[in-house]
């Protein structure tokens, strides 16, 4: 049968996260305060000129606190008195600190056992009191790295209560242990974001999953750079180092690359903004009026919007640019279109039979949707014609271009089958001479009829 696995909650985790680092560092956050270094003065403030740098970034660690011997402790050296084994050594260890360090075997068993048995019971009772299942997915996740730091902090009180111990091994193993539990508690936090970003998408529909899914990505790697400078800035503070002087070199670092970036800053902000807002989805059909580019969406990424226009061609559009710009979609909120055309008609026509032979017309153009409205209006009084505006609607904007095809056609048809007079632009030139110019021009003409006749001759 398989062995189901414990599900751990998350209140108990984090508790571990803060309790760990500042029971394992002990005095850190005063050392750091009132350090031991004192700046060089006089002569060895010349020759030394950078201490004083070094000592306020590296403040001196305080020597760790000699363990008092507790009731355990005591104990043993009663029952040793009592058999004669006091003085006695072995492999240079006395014969009370062999017994110690056999109760501090039994104190990481036991503790391992009975504190992961005890969590084990309580975490069960909370997990049934939660409605949602996030705690649940994460703690399965995450029950591993829980049970290792339960033993970490067995291993930690037992080795720490062994007063046998130079006070260098002791801090070396402190720092040991404090550097595991760190690395612990911070892939537990990981593991945290990660099981956050999945049932987050899980909880959407797959069209949402697709469209938000670069953006919950971007928002996780940021999610886990923050966890893992959390983590350095605390290990830092652990030996002594001062953080503040590692934090403005990375401000001014980070502003930097900030003025370095910032169209690229521009196009991801853009590019949350248009996930979030959704002024159009991957597939719909748009118009980038500034940029005169129009086109399906492919794809929507944190930086750059692709675009297929009609002829096959990738446009690639910075998210920033198209944040500035207006947005004309034509899917949304649903792919019907209206198609308008204007058509000139001759003066001198009946104005309501010309309106019913283009409404009817167009009416009968097959794909025209016919619970919409088909408008003939009389638009304008143009120099030479009556315009006509005709509306009429489409079940989709992907076939515009065939239905100005069919509808022209048909309306040429039925109106020169009807006789409607369709005139065309045509202007009258009057050309004004003096009489001088009028008497060359007569002179000239007479030669000329007088040459052709003395040919025919």
């Amino acid at each position: 049968m398989k062995r189901r696995a414990i599900p751990f909650l998350l209140v108990p985790a984090a508790l571990l996260l803060l309790i760990l680092p500042l029971a394992c560092s002990g005095g850190v956050a005063e050392e750091a305060s009132t350090p031991q270094a004192t700046s060089p003065t006089g002569d060895d403030a010349e020759g030394t000129p950078g201490a004083e740098v070094v000592a306020t970034a590296v403040a001196q660690r305080t020597p760790l606190p000699t363990p008092v011997p507790g009731p355990v402790d005591e104990l043993i050296v009663d029952i040793t008195d009592a058999i004669g084994l006091t003085g006695t050594s072995f492999l240079g260890l006395t014969v009370p600190d062999w017994f110690n360090m056999a109760t501090s075997v039994l104190i990481v068993l036991v503790g391992y056992q009975v504190g992961h048995r005890a969590l084990k019971m309580l975490l069960l009772r909370l997990v049934r009191r939660t409605a949602t299942r996030l705690d649940d997915e994460f703690l399965e996740a995450a029950q591993r790295e829980v049970r290792w730091l339960v033993l970490l902090v067995s291993v930690w009180v037992a080795t720490m209560r062994l007063g046998f111990l130079s006070d260098d091994l002791r801090r070396f193993l402190g720092d040991l242990y404090f550097t595991a539990g760190l690395a612990i508690c911070t892939l537990i936090l990981s593991k945290l974001v990660d099981s956050g970003a999945e049932s987050f998408l899980a909880g959407l529909e797959e069209e949402d999953r697709a469209r938000l899914n670069p953006m919950v990505t971007v928002l996780r790697r940021i999610a886990l750079v923050v966890v893992l400078l959390f983590a350095a800035s605390v290990f830092f503070s652990h030996l002594g180092i001062n953080i503040t002087i590692v934090a403005g070199a990375l401000g001014i670092g980070g502003l930097a690359l900030s003025l370095a970036a910032q169209d690229t800053l521009a196009d991801v902000i853009s590019g949350f903004t248009i996930l979030f807002d959704r002024p159009f989805r991957v597939g719909d059909r748009i118009e980038i009026a500034h940029e005169s580019t129009w086109g399906d969406v492919v794809e929507i990424g944190t930086r750059t919007t692709r675009i297929r226009t009609r002829d096959n061609r990738m446009v690639i559009v910075p998210n920033s640019i198209i944040a500035k710009s207006q947005v004309v979609n034509y899917t949304f909120p649903d792919p019907t279109y209206r198609i308008q055309m204007d058509i000139g008609i001759g003066y001198g026509q009946d104005i309501e039979r010309v309106r019913q032979i283009i409404v009817d017309t167009v009416r009968e153009v097959k794909g025209v949707l016919p619970d919409r409205p088909v408008d003939a209006l009389y638009n304008e009084m143009g120099e030479s014609s009556m315009t006509f505006r005709v509306r009429w609607w489409i079940q989709s904007y992907e076939d515009t271009r065939a239905f100005y095809d069919r509808v022209n056609t048909a309306l040429q048809n039925a109106l020169d089958e009807a006789g409607v007079d369709m005139p065309f632009t045509t202007y009258d030139v009057n050309v004004k001479m003096d009489e001088e110019n009028v008497g060359q021009i007569s002179e000239a003409l007479g030669r000329d009829s007088s040459a052709s006749t003395g040919g025919d001759r």
